[in-house]
């Protein structure tokens, strides 16, 4: 029997459109795999096509609803966050096509309670499609919570 996760729109700080990914396949201790299916009606679509570049913001998502998990498990609200830093990023082609299924796979290298960086890789088929190491923040960003 298939695990059940929570709706990406409870563990992400999105509201539709702009939720990007369909769905969370897989939650594990330090890991996150989600589901994107592209159509017509996907953001970004255009003529049929979505730019390859577009895939940095599914594993962004991705690891927002990482992070939103881990909040909700242990009975805290999920927290907005931003993408700070995207390194060694590889591009395998220059766009997807309406009718691709991906699956966005996240893994955590090091966190603390703001910061974190991620392993990510997306995949069509089994076939890399894109891979990067990214640095995200969670946390206040009101002024008074700097520093």
């Amino acid at each position: 029997m298939k695990k059940r996760y929570p709706p990406v729109a409870e563990l992400v700080p999105h509201r539709p459109p702009m939720i990007l990914i369909d769905e969370i396949v897989d939650i594990g201790e330090k890991s996150l795999s989600a589901r994107v299916a592209l159509t017509e009606r996907s953001p970004f679509v255009e003529e049929g096509k979505l730019p390859a570049l577009v895939t940095l913001e599914y594993m962004a998502q991705s690891i927002a609803a990482f992070a939103g998990a881990a909040r909700l498990a242990a009975g805290q609200p999920v927290r907005l966050g931003l993408l700070i830093a995207c390194r060694e990023m590889e591009l395998e082609v220059d766009a997807l096509s309406v009718g691709d299924e991906l699956e966005i796979t996240v893994e955590q290298v090091w966190t603390d309670e703001q910061l974190g960086s991620f392993d990510c890789l997306v995949t069509r088929r089994g076939e890399k499609i894109s891979r990067a190491s990214l640095s995200v923040y969670q946390g206040d960003l009101s002024p008074e919570g700097a520093g």
